[in-house]
């Protein structure tokens, strides 16, 4: 009876054994490179059904990038990270240095949708080359990371992603400083 109850023991545990593994301690969006801070680790029960990234694992993760959106309180799998840019097919990363008054002075997150709208240079004109062109139209397009204000220039890198037929339109447009974002709603 004791052999049996040491068995039984023994199984349980087994059944039990905890495993420390990779989670995500904060939101980072897709094509966000991977902090520590965005890192924190949890401890799970085995499961052969689970693969998530051990815990002991996070020195080769940090620097890696969200090849997924990733959600706070999720376990990390291989899938989900990578070395690519995370952008998908037909799509661009642009970066757009934008001064106060050029983006809503509450600021931007990642994930926000935008509309990125051409504004009068000091020519009046809209256009990067001062003719009417396809410029004029605003773009739509998605922040994808917001640096931090240089306190010299009292600039703004926002990076944002978007079609690759609006990409060198919408860089070009950024180069001239004549540019202005919009929010728009959640979804919409």
């Amino acid at each position: 009876m004791l052999l049996g109850g040491l068995i039984a023991f023994a199984a349980g545990r087994m059944l039990t054994a905890q495993t420390a593994v990779l989670a995500v301690a904060q939101d980072v969006q897709v094509g966000s490179t991977i902090t520590a801070d965005d890192l924190t680790t949890a401890n799970v029960t085995s499961d052969p059904n689970l693969s998530p990234i051990p815990a002991s694992q996070q020195p080769q993760i940090v620097g890696m990038v969200a090849q997924v959106p990733l959600v706070r309180g999720g376990l990390l799998t291989r899938a989900q990270v990578g070395t690519g840019s995370g952008l998908t097919a037909g799509e661009l990363l642009v970066a757009l240095p934008l001064k106060e008054g050029q983006f809503p002075a509450r600021g931007l997150t990642p994930g926000q949708q935008v509309l990125i709208v051409p504004t009068p240079g000091a020519t009046g004109s809209t256009s990067a080359t001062g003719t009417a062109e396809r410029t004029e139209r605003p773009t739509e397009a998605t922040v994808a990371e917001v640096g931090e204000a240089n306190p010299t220039t009292q600039v703004t890198v926002v990076d944002v992603r978007l079609r690759e037929d609006d990409g060198a339109t919408v860089a070009q447009l950024a180069s001239t400083g004549n540019l202005a974002l919009i929010l728009l709603p959640a979804g919409g």
